[in-house]
């Protein structure tokens, strides 16, 4: 029976390397019109509560959280929190939707030293729940990514229209992102998505002056400079927009647009990763693992692929399941790595594809299984 497979693919120590994800199409369907909310009747805000944006990565579903404005605060890992992370705390609980979207924000951007999706989908939910502009926006986001809540672009497309009814630009520029590809909504539509990125790019929001900056240049039949390209990126980095920084740490790394740079590369991964960026994050453990540009440090690798592994990232699920599988930097755990591996298959990741295959095999960290073995080696 052997004869069937492919020579057994032994575990290659060390050799990681950076991959892109893709995004699966979905069914388009129709957003109804979303009545605006009358602010008069909410809360009042609070101006030191201003989530930072997130864009985030693909994660496999789970349940959603349920539906209310006020919930009940589930303590950080860490036991001492700021006075100012404690205060944020108390206001959320007590229906404040301001400190709500903040502290969902704060949950999915791994604040408290962990990323907890289904906790931030419940902040938001409740923020969102009383009509709270961001927190609309920001529950979009995890609809869209299928962070703590099943993908579903519908719903994240009628959460990004009411926020950008209401003026917030992120859910302006995300939803332009939607019409343009038309997930979510009744079909693509160029022009309504122009729209609502001139709204975005109005408030100043360097990506959405970038969507525009390319419409323009493809009517006039021309193309962005790298180098025009990488300003727009720097604009938005500097403007905390997780997107634009890992975009522009991407450039520094490879020299595009703007002069090679590990250094700057580092700076800017770092602040991606400092807000849960599950791509900055894997980054971020490559150069740790590599000794590059920092001292190698394989804890502090470890540290972070695991922490772009929980988010769903394949890369680093893959990367992780190489070093529990090689015994590198950690004892031989077979069966951690088969999980690892067994995840990032599931997400059409070629190499971990081939891993899971081979463990099968050789009944690593499970029972032999040819028949499994087979199944993932003719994928």
């Amino acid at each position: 029976m052997g004869s069937i497979f492919l020579r057994w693919v032994g575990l290659i120590s060390g050799l990681l390397f950076l991959v892109t994800g893709c995004n699966p199409s979905r069914e388009a369907t129709t957003v109804e019109p979303q009545t605006k909310v009358d602010e008069s009747a909410q809360p009042s805000e609070s101006a030191k509560y201003r989530p930072r944006v997130a864009r985030l990565e693909s994660e496999s579903a789970s349940e959603a959280a349920p539906e209310s404005s006020v919930a009940e605060v589930q303590p950080p890992l860490e036991a001492s929190l700021s006075a100012e992370m404690k205060s944020l705390m108390a206001d959320a609980a007590a229906g404040n939707a301001a400190a709500q979207a903040e502290l969902g924000n704060s949950y999915a951007t791994g604040e408290f030293g962990r990323i907890d999706f289904k906790e931030a989908v419940k902040w938001l939910r409740a923020a969102a729940d009383q009509g709270q502009p961001r927190g609309q926006a920001l529950l979009g986001v995890m609809y869209s990514k299928g962070r703590g809540v099943a993908r579903d672009e519908q719903e994240a497309a009628k959460l990004f229209l009411r926020a950008a009814e209401q003026g917030d630009s992120l859910g302006q520029y995300n939803l332009g992102l939607l019409y343009l590809s038309g997930e979510g909504v009744a079909a693509a539509d160029s022009v309504v998505a122009s729209g609502w990125f001139q709204k975005a790019a109005e408030q100043g929001d360097a990506m959405a002056q970038l969507k525009l900056a390319m419409e323009r240049a493809r009517k006039d039949n021309v193309e962005l400079s790298m180098t025009e390209i990488s300003e727009f990126y720097a604009k938005a980095a500097q403007q905390g927009n997780v997107e634009g920084q890992t975009a522009l740490a991407s450039m520094f790394a490879r020299g595009r647009g703007v002069e090679q740079n590990p250094e700057e590369a580092l700076k800017w991964y770092s602040l991606a990763a400092n807000s849960g960026d599950p791509k900055a994050l894997h980054w971020m453990a490559v150069t740790y693992n590599n000794g590059n540009v920092v001292p190698k440090d394989l804890n502090k690798a470890m540290e972070l692929y695991t922490m772009a592994a929980d988010a769903g990232y394949a890369m680093s699920q893959y990367n992780l399941g190489m070093i529990y599988g090689s015994g590198q930097g950690a004892e031989n755990r077979d069966g951690i790595a088969l999980q690892l591996f067994q995840k990032a298959a599931e997400q059409n990741f070629p190499s971990a594809e081939r891993e899971l295959a081979s463990f099968y095999e050789a009944g690593r960290g499970t029972d032999q299984d040819l028949v499994e073995a087979y199944r993932w080696y003719s994928r």
